[in-house]
């Protein structure tokens, strides 16, 4: 996971609430394992002028340590800002994100969490920047409304889901929310872009989550009947269960369908038909030996079997 953590360091959240936010995210990192091949994290704070405080990226590695990270995190200021430029900061979000994050091609989820209370009043339209992060960026956003007087409204225009919105009043909510924010941050499909190669990998007893937007498959669509999504496959190493489902985001037994490959010319492939009206297609790769070593293209269908896009 590529993790990017927004922090609101406007006057109207208050050096308490602030100082309070930093200790829960230093407790959520605690809980995640950071790595170059595992959850990458960087940390943007923001006022009426944004700043990336940490980043991934420029850490040397061989001095890297996660008690490092959470010093850093501990160390940083508040910016007290006159006003609070929040779609600025989503927009910095997706800039270094577009400019850092790992490859598509790695199958990596991109997530991104903003505290604020919700009440941004300079800079760019929060809507539209929010906006970009999920169809430009594919970042699953989550808002954290920080005291009792959010505004929701604001909240669920930054999240790229009402379910990805959530409000917390004092500090020990905050670090009840955190412990559930780590759970289900861990469980976020990446988006697999139609075309594009992916080469992981998934250890024994373990799933890799993904998600395909199927707009465009049927905005193109004839006669608005929909469309078909093809999964074709390669394992390397190892051996692997597929799982697909158009409403769970997490599919496995007893919540997804698994798939029966077919085989042409030695690659393993599949195909589900997508009704009008289904926004995703999740999937899931699950790990059966120590080892397991895949890779796997998209590609969307129309129902001649014409390939689009």
């Amino acid at each position: 996971m590529d993790l990017f953590i927004i922090l609101d360091s406007s006057g109207s959240i208050g050096a308490t609430n602030f100082e309070q936010v930093k200790s829960a995210l230093a407790d959520l990192v605690s809980m995640l394992h950071i790595g170059p091949k595992k959850v990458q994290v960087w940390v943007i704070s923001y006022g009426s002028v944004v700043e990336t405080s940490i980043a991934f990226h420029n850490m040397p590695m061989a001095e890297f340590t996660k008690e490092r990270l959470i010093q850093q995190i501990r160390n940083i200021r508040y910016m007290n800002g006159a006003c609070t430029a929040t779609g600025d900061a989503l927009q910095e979000a997706r800039r270094v994100c577009d400019k850092s994050c790992r490859s598509h091609r790695e199958g990596v989820s991109r997530v991104v969490l903003v505290f604020t209370d919700g009440y941004s009043n300079c800079g760019t339209p929060v809507g539209a920047e929010s906006s970009n992060l999920l169809a430009i960026t594919k970042a699953s956003v989550f808002a954290v409304g920080i005291g009792a007087g959010v505004n929701t409204a604001e909240l669920n225009t930054i999240a790229t889901d009402k379910k990805y919105v959530i409000h917390v009043n004092n500090y020990h909510a905050l670090i009840d929310a955190m412990n559930n924010i780590t759970i289900y941050t861990c469980g976020i499909p990446a988006f697999v872009i139609p075309n594009v190669k992916v080469e992981t990998s998934a250890p024994m007893n373990t799933f890799r989550y993904y998600q395909v937007d199927t707009t465009e498959l049927l905005r193109q669509s004839r006669n608005h009947q929909g469309g078909f999504i093809e999964i074709s496959a390669n394992v390397h190493l190892g051996k692997v269960d597929v799982y697909t489902s158009t409403t769970e985001s997490n599919p496995g037994p007893g919540t997804g369908q698994r798939v029966a490959f077919q085989t042409r010319a030695g690659e393993l492939y599949y195909m589900e038909y997508i009704e009008e009206y289904t926004p995703r297609l999740y999937f899931s790769f699950y790990g059966l030996q120590q080892e397991n070593e895949y890779d796997f293209t998209v590609q969307w269908l129309d129902l001649q079997g014409g390939i689009i896009g």
